[in-house]
């Protein structure tokens, strides 16, 4: 089977439900990299497909984003409004995860750090090139949030986090890694990369992010 996987989508959901009409969901694994809240108008609404999604098709698979993590970490530790963040703070406004939707941050506290079946390496932020505490979810060096030189692996590596340059993904000859996020968090765009089952990349979607999505 081959694999649709999805950037960074920071709360955009009517661009994230355009980008899924190219997905075909009888003939391909569909992977999101997280970052599923914040910055965007919609968070809820996104967590909502994104779970149904996960439900229909059991073989989906969620990643973990820092931007998750985040979220868990203010509401489990009751962190005041005042000291949260302001994109965190204003997603916090119309959706109550402190208490309406506390099954939500559940989901978001259990979701994984990274997908590996052997064909693809899929996390959030990508694997340091030492290898160093990528697993450690308050280091910088975690693939929540590492920013830098990626490990080489012998299959292809699939992350986020870091918008390109370009607003499209971008593949690294050297690192045999693509990052698909090409700046939802910044109502750029929107990227899903199709990748066959020998890990090679078959086509690229991008969409402009959707004025609904942040007016």
């Amino acid at each position: 089977m081959n694999y649709f996987i999805v950037g960074d989508v920071h709360g955009c959901y009517y661009t994230l439900k355009k980008l899924l009409q190219n997905w075909d969901s009888d003939r391909q694994k569909l992977i999101f990299v997280g970052d599923y809240i914040n910055k965007g108008k919609h968070s809820r609404k996104v967590v909502e497909l994104v779970r149904e999604l996960q439900y229909r098709y059991p073989g989906t698979v969620c990643i973990k984003g820092n931007h998750e993590y985040e979220m868990v970490r203010y509401i489990e530790d009751g962190t005041k409004n005042s000291d949260i963040k302001e994109n965190f703070r204003n997603t916090l406004m119309d959706y109550d995860l402190r208490n309406k939707y506390r099954d939500d941050v559940k989901w978001m506290k259990r979701l994984p750090l990274y997908y590996d079946d052997g064909d693809i390496y899929v996390t959030h932020a990508g694997v340091n090139w030492l290898g160093l505490r990528k697993f450690k979810e308050n280091s910088s060096w975690c693939v929540l949030r590492y920013r830098g030189r990626l490990k080489r692996m012998s299959r292809l590596q699939v992350f986020g986090h870091t918008p390109t340059e370009s607003k499209r993904p971008e593949f690294n000859k050297k690192s045999n890694a693509i990052n698909i996020d090409s700046g939802a968090g910044n109502f750029d765009n929107m990227s899903a990369v199709l990748i066959d089952d020998a890990g090679k990349i078959r086509k690229i979607y991008t969409e402009q992010i959707r004025k609904e999505d942040y007016h």
